[in-house]
């Protein structure tokens, strides 16, 4: 396990003056190892291009990225994300970033959230996301923890309901949607571990899934919409300590196995595209099976039922 790894599931436990000068440190870290790969790897949006043609991106597309993971580009981000705009047909498909407005912990970040606006709420998510929020007819969803900016045909569908969740990955959400319209999820620069479609299979689950993902608590958030309408959104949290063990790469295998996932080495990390039907079917399967991204489980006859009744409902899209 990595020094970063077990920083992470260490944070949780230590008090809060303790996980800030621990964070400043992993940043710190982190910038450093950014700008060594910059120095060595120069990445060209040509030949990212030419990749991503080759990926097949036919459906819906929700996209996470790290930009500075692969190196440095010889362009900026806004021509990758041009590139990737001309490849899709908009009038047909629909782009989607996530738009999370915190880097810290999800239980951190409600903590002191007293409102959301989604006019003026931070994209915490990276420069992608960031200038594809820019771009004329992009709609953000209205959620105070785990937004998403949707761009093209269903832009519209994917985000106006979302607040009517009291989960983030609940039936209204772009995340719950894309998955059950069978979208593609495409990853530029990051890992499994940066995919928020792992949380789809636990929301459709709730009460029966074999560990407790979320805290006991919920909260209560003003938000605003586009319009500066208000809403009133109540949402779960994400239980911190249960977060900090969960290893998403412990997944790959089985998606390769299922045909889920597709990757390419990009720059010093990789360009993969994931099917998000396949994607949360694989990890029913692997619960059912007695696995999960948090590690080993055993289920009850009900919690195996409820597994089995939310397989036939990704199934007919339900």
């Amino acid at each position: 396990m990595s020094l970063r790894s077990m920083a992470k599931r260490a944070l949780p436990c230590l008090p809060a003056w303790l996980q800030r000068i621990l964070r400043k440190e992993l940043e710190k870290q982190r910038l450093t190892q950014h700008a060594a790969r910059k120095m060595r790897t120069q990445v060209s949006i040509e030949s990212i291009a030419i990749q991503l043609k080759g990926m097949g991106l036919t459906r819906d597309v929700l996209v996470h990225g790290s930009i500075s993971n692969i190196g440095k580009l010889d362009k900026p981000v806004t021509a990758l994300v041009e590139q990737l705009l001309t490849m899709l047909n908009l009038t047909r498909q629909t782009l989607m970033v996530p738009a999370l407005p915190y880097n810290t912990t999800m239980r951190e970040y409600l903590a002191g959230c007293t409102s959301f606006d989604v006019r003026t709420a931070r994209n915490a998510m990276g420069a992608i996301s960031t200038v594809v929020m820019t771009k004329p007819g992009a709609l953000r969803s209205v959620h105070p923890t785990h937004s998403v900016v949707a761009l093209g045909m269903d832009a519209r569908a994917y985000t106006a309901s979302h607040h009517f969740d009291t989960t983030p990955f609940g039936e209204h959400s772009p995340y719950w949607r894309i998955t059950h319209k069978r979208g593609q999820i495409l990853m530029i620069g990051v890992d499994l571990n940066s995919v928020t479609c792992f949380h789809v299979y636990e929301d459709m689950l709730g009460d029966d899934l074999p560990f407790a993902v979320y805290l006991a608590e919920s909260f209560d958030v003003p938000c605003l919409d586009a319009d500066g309408k208000a809403l009133n959104v109540i949402t779960k949290c994400h239980n911190p300590r249960l977060s900090a063990v969960r290893d998403c790469e412990r997944a790959r295998s089985w998606l390769e196995t299922a045909g889920a996932i597709r990757s390419c080495r990009l720059g010093e990390s990789e360009l993969s595209v994931v099917d998000a039907y396949l994607f949360t079917k694989t990890l029913l399967e692997r619960l059912k099976s007695g696995d999960s991204i948090y590690g080993k489980v055993s289920l009850t006859p009900t919690q195996r039922e409820a597994v089995n009744a939310a397989l036939q409902r990704l199934e007919h899209g339900a």
